[in-house]
């Protein structure tokens, strides 16, 4: 068995301690504990309790959709037969259940649901509302196929089958909890199973038997719509369809547009970056009076200050700025050069997770390509910012200023655009945040008296700052 890492052992032990004590019953002091570190070593790995939840949430739903569902693909796999359909669907849901990690994080999330907020959205859209909607299309199409009667309540046939599995599921994890995980599994497979037998047969059509005369006549119908369907597929049509998607991309492009942040909407801006980081990293947050002060300092870069609208809101921002790099050749040789940062980066909370701060990114980051920016530095996430080819800066032996240069430092990552960092024209850099970046707390509550009060919170999982 492979070797895991720190963060994979953080990952691990979360998942047993939530499982056992609940999320509010588990400290990150506690998860150092049973990890064998410091509790300040989980910082260098997840900013927070919170994050290390979304982490597994995450990978539940990974693992889920690891592989194509029969409900992914639901017209093809229809055709072979709703008894075939429902076993192929039911096996692979099963196999990936039985797996003891996703047993774990399933009785995370049912018992968490009565309590958290994040846990509670994420059973209720996630799991419950994902998994109805995609019954509810796939008995639409069976009663467009015929496979079941048109009067059917496609809804109530949806919720009627995923209600009662969700019902056994939490019968193990909380009211029978502990109980033979095994043993459950098989009568799990059993009751489902003879379950949607009996709303399939309430509802499913009359087999007719058709004659072989029948079937001729049939097959000869079929090919003769296919030769109607190659006859349509004409130019005049093509061109019809052109223009539709035309129209239709104009209207997308009306209702949102990515475009440079004007004077007119720093008050907008600076409200939104105070929203999107109020209590995650500290009680309150500063990151709105740096985007504030960098507009005036000499390190902000102008054309990367980027907004993203949709139907004439401001939803996102993104910011760019020039920072330090110290160079050390050897012990008696070292020099400076300038560094390109990104962020803050922020996202409007109710658009979150919705693929805006991708677009953002991707977009500037084309920019910062044109522009012959060498390469970029980021202090964030490195499972999300790994996404656009940032890599750990330890990978270069570059390391942000005041970290341990002889630890890695997953969230200090840098991506290279043009340039391939010759690691033999130096030893060891350190990235210094620009100036502005060091912020005053008295300045910061004297700014915030501009805006509307919100109540500053010491949660757990914040960053510890002396």
């Amino acid at each position: 068995m492979a070797k895991q890492n720190t963060k994979e052992k953080i990952f691990e032990v979360s998942i047993d301690l939530f499982s056992q004590y609940g999320y509010d019953g588990v400290s990150i002091r506690q998860i150092a504990k049973e990890v064998g570190i410091k509790e300040s070593s989980i910082y260098n790995h997840y900013p927070s309790k919170e994050s290390i939840l979304d982490d597994i949430l995450n990978y539940y739903i990974r693992e889920m959709l690891k592989e194509e569902a029969p409900l992914m693909q639901s017209s093809q796999n229809l055709d072979l037969g709703f008894d075939t359909f429902y076993r192929i669907g039911s096996e692979r849901f099963i196999s990936k259940l039985s797996e003891e990690k996703m047993m774990k994080i399933t009785r995370i999330f049912l018992v968490e649901s009565y309590h958290n907020e994040k846990i509670n959205k994420f059973l209720k859209e996630a799991i419950i509302g994902y998994g109805v909607n995609g019954w509810i299309e796939l008995f639409d199409l069976m009663k467009k196929k015929k496979v079941i009667k048109e009067d059917s309540n496609s809804k109530q046939l949806a919720e009627s089958f995923y209600y009662y599995g969700l019902f056994l599921l939490y019968e193990h994890f909380i009211i029978n909890y502990p109980e033979d995980d095994e043993k459950f599994i098989e009568d799990f497979v059993k009751r489902t199973t003879d379950h949607m037998k009996t709303i399939y047969n309430s509802v499913k059509t009359e087999e007719k038997r058709i004659t072989d005369e029948e079937k001729t006549e049939i097959s000869s119908l079929k090919e003769n719509k296919n030769e109607i369907n190659s006859l349509e597929e004409n130019k005049s049509e093509i061109n019809s369809l052109e223009e539709n998607k035309n129209e239709i991309n104009n209207l997308e492009d009306k209702t949102e547009i990515i475009r440079l942040e004007e004077e007119k909407d720093h008050k907008e801006v600076e409200n939104l970056v105070r929203d999107a980081f109020w209590n995650i990293y500290r009680p309150g947050a500063y990151e709105h009076y740096i985007v504030h002060q960098l507009r005036d300092d000499s390190s902000f870069i102008e054309d990367l200050a980027y907004i993203i609208e949709k139907d004439d809101e401001i939803i996102g921002h993104i910011n760019y700025s020039i920072g330090k790099l110290k160079i050390s050749k050897n012990q008696s040789n070292s020099n400076e050069t300038d560094a390109v940062v990104l962020g803050p980066l922020s996202i409007k909370t109710e658009y979150q997770s919705q693929g805006y701060g991708s677009k953002l990114i991707e977009f500037t980051l084309e920019i910062a390509k044109e522009k012959d920016i060498p390469f970029i530095f980021v202090i964030g996430d490195e499972d999300y910012y790994s996404r656009f080819g940032f890599e750990s800066g330890s990978k270069y032996n570059l390391f942000l200023d005041g970290t341990d240069t002889n630890e890695e430092n997953p969230f200090f990552m840098i991506k290279l655009i043009n340039n391939s960092l010759n690691e033999k024209d130096y030893e060891k850099g350190i990235f210094l945040n620009p100036e502005v970046f060091n912020v005053d707390d008295k300045e910061v509550d004297d700014f915030d008296k501009n805006f509307e009060y919100k109540e500053k919170k010491v949660l757990e999982g914040q960053l510890e700052i002396d």
